[in-house]
């Protein structure tokens, strides 16, 4: 039985998506189609354009059979950390083929990640603080290997090796070659196949995307798109009224950038501007916003160790052969399988709990509870 799975954030849900499930259909004539997608925050350390039900719904929409969150523990991480929870996921799904989008679809990923777990073990890493850890990854691959690794979707893939290796996991990876070539700084108007950045950034610009996005998706995208703009108040808000001890609880709050956080939120009328003021060379502006991120919803180092102490599968939707899949899993699957959080989940000690704090952010400005009173979408 094939299961292939797809690790996404459809932020949003685009035609190149599309095209990615239609050629998975074609090519590798899958018995389940399983997506792994962010909630309601993502990679780079962002709130997603639309909340993850509406995005359940487009995928559905797409063709998918199951779709599956990947918590705020394993969505606002480095590539690392999120392909080794996201992969954990995928392999209580039980999934044989991990499908993913690159800029080269040539590259042996499996062999790769093997070359790079070895070079790792043999080489002392992260030890110049002036420099990014992509930096300094891309050194040791010079190094070691002869190879260097620009584009962020070949090192994703490489991620998602090494975590497969870690966990002995023995999932097949499928590059496919991105259709279109991304243009991640603007959209060029009238596209089929855009990035979703340059999408989102069209989108909050108020210009032209129709043509970039499937015609279920438009029926569904809304008019609501919260940014960074909007909530850097409440992120002020934080900062000022923390003490510094405080900060120093949040997850990834190092190396004095508490200080830094204190200095330059005064000075800073908007987030744009303060992110360029905490800038350095040895933090990349993802890394920076995922950090602005916790501490806007407060996520300590020790909350984050309890989320990935218990973890779970909340099930955000699925079409007949999906529901078939999960009757099959429901005994073998040693995580929860969540398709309703009840008041026991989602408060006080519950294993949700930290999960429906972060989520209830967006309440504040007009959304529904994420959570509660919430059933898997049906197709």
């Amino acid at each position: 039985m094939k299961i292939c799975g797809v690790i996404a954030e459809y932020n949003p849900f685009h035609n190149g998506h599309l095209w990615q499930i239609q050629q998975i259909r074609q090519r590798l004539h899958s018995d389940v189609l399983i997506v792994v997608m962010a909630g309601n925050f993502v990679q780079r350390g962002e709130m997603a354009i639309v909340n993850k039900w509406s995005r359940t719904q487009m995928a559905l929409d797409a063709g998918v059979d199951l779709v599956v969150e990947l918590p705020f523990a394993g969505a606002v991480q480095p590539a690392d950390l999120f392909a080794r929870e996201a992969m954990l996921i995928l392999q209580q799904l039980q999934v044989t083929d991990l499908v993913f989008g690159t800029e080269n679809s040539t590259l042996d990923y499996q062999q790769l990640g093997q070359q790079v777990e070895q070079a790792m073990q043999t080489t002392h890493f992260l030890t110049d603080y002036h420099q990014t850890y992509a930096t300094q990854f891309n050194q040791v691959l010079q190094d070691q290997l002869g190879l260097t690794l620009t584009e962020p979707n070949e090192l994703l893939g490489v991620a998602y090796a090494q975590a497969a290796i870690k966990i002995k996991y023995p999932i097949r990876l499928v590059p496919f070659a991105r259709h279109g070539k991304a243009q991640h700084d603007q959209l060029t108007l009238g596209r089929k196949f855009s990035s979703a950045s340059a999408i989102r950034q069209a989108i909050l610009q108020q210009r032209d995307y129709a043509m970039s996005l499937p015609d279920f998706v438009l029926s569904n995208l809304g008019t609501q798109f919260l940014d960074w703009n909007q909530v850097f108040i409440f992120l002020k808000y934080r900062i000022l009224t923390s003490s510094l001890a405080e900060l120093t609880q949040i997850y990834q709050m190092n190396e004095g950038l508490e200080y830094k956080f204190k200095q330059e939120i005064i000075k800073s009328s908007d987030f744009a501007t303060f992110l360029y003021r905490i800038k350095s060379k040895r933090y990349t502006f993802s890394r920076l916003r995922r950090l602005c991120l916790y501490v806007l919803l407060n996520v300590t180092t020790e909350q984050m160790q309890e989320m990935w102490s218990q973890r779970y599968l909340q099930i955000l939707g699925f079409n007949a052969i999906g529901q078939q899949h999960l009757h099959a899993l429901r005994k073998q699957v040693s995580w929860p399988l969540i398709t309703k959080v009840t008041q026991k989940l989602g408060n006080g000690s519950g294993r949700m709990a930290h999960a429906v704090q972060i989520d209830r952010f967006l309440t504040l400005f007009g959304q529904p509870e994420q959570n509660f009173g919430h059933q898997p979408l049906r197709k």
